[in-house]
């Protein structure tokens, strides 16, 4: 029976929470307890930080669960903290480091400017749109990148449990970033080729991944726009995560222009949230925030959806959902667009 004003309290708190794990993130403390308990000044010697104020930041990490203090004094590493290691299997290092940059941070402080405006404040913030500060900053679009390329990994499994892509002779993957998942859809459909389209500022770092993943010599990788081009010799066209970075006029032209490619028996396949009704909790509600903000996009429900496709001469056949807050919307071109 906690009070209004205690709740909201820790509600407009909750961000100190991201600026904790950022920082042990950021520090790399995460490896350097992976060997076993240190004590706070053993740690900041590792890490290159003040003492004390190491001890503060583990202390804190304790309360929410990254270490577990000891009687001795020394900190361990608990399981949630062990996400944090770099090069791990599960590590979840690189998203933290885009979500709690600085850079990433700043236009979410100009949330209700963008409720006022209707436009992504990240443009004032950053100084141009999100996808010019990427090309022109490659530090960051580096962490972003990484960040998109490890939730591709952690969406995979129910992915792949809800849809089958055996059926497919070649896959083209519209926007896909470094390629990872053209790489997994390779995997599980191994007589498969696949064709990444991407700008040509990603060309060659997707072409090392695709090589990495042992994949390159399945693969066509073809730069360009799909506001202007698309492949036209798939049989399954994807896009993760894309659609959802546009507002309704930009992404009817996108998935047009896919339409206008793409050959007449092929399938198009959006691995995007879905938005339920009324008060139903799902991580798109807060994510459709986040798409207004950086780039004017937003998150849709089934009927949005379903207007979209029909717009762009597609017809909606169905939506999978997956465990997680992704799901497949399945469509088949109709008529001519």
């Amino acid at each position: 029976m906690v009070p209004p004003e205690i709740g909201l309290l820790e509600l407009a708190s909750g961000f100190m929470g991201t600026h904790v794990v950022y920082a042990v993130a950021k520090l790399g403390i995460a490896d350097v307890l992976a060997a076993g308990p240190l004590c706070a000044d053993e740690i900041a010697a590792e890490v290159g930080s003040d003492p004390d104020a190491t001890y503060r930041l583990l202390r804190a990490g304790a309360m929410f669960g990254l270490f577990t203090e000891r009687s001795d004094g020394r900190y361990g590493l608990t399981g949630l903290g062990g996400g944090l290691r770099s090069g791990t299997p599960g590590s979840l290092l690189p998203v933290v480091l885009m979500l709690g940059d600085p850079l990433y941070q700043g236009p979410w402080g100009r949330l209700a400017e963008s409720v006022r405006t209707g436009e992504p404040a990240a443009e004032v913030a950053l100084g141009k749109q999100m996808w010019e500060y990427l090309d022109g900053n490659p530090e960051f679009a580096a962490t972003f990148n990484d960040a998109m390329t490890r939730l591709t990994d952690l969406d995979w499994p129910t992915v792949a449990a809800a849809y089958d892509f055996t059926p497919y002779s070649t896959i083209v993957d519209l926007g896909g970033g470094h390629g990872q998942l053209l790489a997994l859809m390779l995997g599980a459909a191994p007589n498969a080729k696949g064709v990444l389209q991407e700008r040509e500022a990603m060309v060659g770092a997707a072409e090392a991944h695709l090589r990495e993943a042992g994949v390159v010599t399945r693969c066509r990788i073809d730069s360009g726009s799909f506001f202007e081009t698309a492949p036209s010799d798939g049989d399954l066209y994807v896009m993760r995560r894309v659609i959802h970075d546009f507002d309704d006029e930009q992404a009817v032209a996108i998935l047009s222009t896919v339409r206008r490619h793409m050959p007449r028996r092929s399938t198009l396949l959006l691995l995007d949230s879905v938005v339920p009704p009324g008060n139903t909790p799902h991580f798109a509600k807060t994510l459709d925030l986040d798409m207004l903000i950086f780039v004017g996009g937003r998150e849709r429900t089934e009927r949005q959806f379903g207007t979209l496709l029909d717009r762009a001469g597609f017809r909606l056949t169905r939506i999978v959902p997956t465990v997680s807050t992704l799901s497949l919307v399945e469509a088949a071109p109709g008529r001519s667009s």
